[in-house]
Formats: structure tokens, C-alpha cells, sequence
């Protein structure tokens, strides 16, 4: 994407993987997941919707067996409903006391979270 910016041409570049790599590798369906070592987690680019939910559940059962896990969400344009259901019900699904840390979420997420799951202990939000 090209752009001007005070008389200069601002040229974006595309998102890199980070550290280890995709999980999902990328297709039509417009999600893309990325293995974070440190800290631990994904890294989640493009949208999670009825032609994603598939991969996105994937995605989330190969997270890391680590007390935290950490998703970077600042590239994840939109999220719906039963995607935000597939969240919950992996972290539901994992090691007791393991927490979710979402960074950057979608504003959409986190008024799913607010209206059906208020009170999920294993989900935190942070929106630095």
C-alpha cells in the first residue's frame, strides 16, 4: 500500500512472520497464523469468519504448553461470533489455571467477550 505523507511517499511493507513461522500456512481463506517463541503464542493476520473458523480452531489447538500464551491480535481485522466461541472454548479446554493474554484485540472481540463471557478468568485483555 502507497501513500503520501507530507510530500513523501510512504511505501508499507508487508507483515512478516515472526520467530518459528506459520502454523497455518497461508491460503484463500484469509487468515494467517505465526508461531511467537517469546513470548510464547501466535501472531494472527487477516480475519476470522465462517471460511476461516476451521483454521483458526487448528491454529489454537497447536498453541504451546505454556502457563501464559500470548495472541497477537493487531493484525486481526475482524473476528465474529463463533469465532470468538472457538476461543473460549480452547482456553476452556486447556491446563487449568493457563491464561490467554489477548494484545491488541479487535474492538469487535472484546465486546463479545464483554456481552457473553464477562466474567472468563482465562482470557485477559490487554489493549496497550
Amino acid at each position: 500500500m502507497t501513500g503520501r505523507r507530507g510530500g513523501a511517499t510512504v511505501q508499507a511493507e508487508p507483515a512478516r512472520p515472526a520467530d518459528q513461522g506459520p502454523v497455518i500456512p497461508p491460503d484463500s481463506t484469509g487468515l494467517r497464523t505465526f508461531s511467537t517463541s517469546r513470548p510464547p503464542g501466535l501472531r494472527c493476520v487477516g480475519q476470522v469468519d465462517l471460511g476461516t473458523h476451521d483454521a483458526w480452531e487448528s491454529a489454537l489447538a497447536d498453541l504451546p504448553a505454556a502457563p501464559d500464551i500470548h495472541l497477537e491480535l493487531s493484525e486481526l481485522t475482524f473476528i465474529d461470533t463463533h469465532g470468538t466461541l472457538i476461543l473460549v472454548e480452547a482456553t476452556n479446554q486447556a491446563v487449568k489455571g493457563r491464561r490467554v493474554v489477548l494484545h491488541n484485540p479487535p474492538v469487535t472481540l472484546v465486546r463479545i467477550l464483554e456481552l457473553f463471557w464477562p466474567s472468563l478468568p482465562t482470557i485477559e485483555v490487554d489493549r496497550a
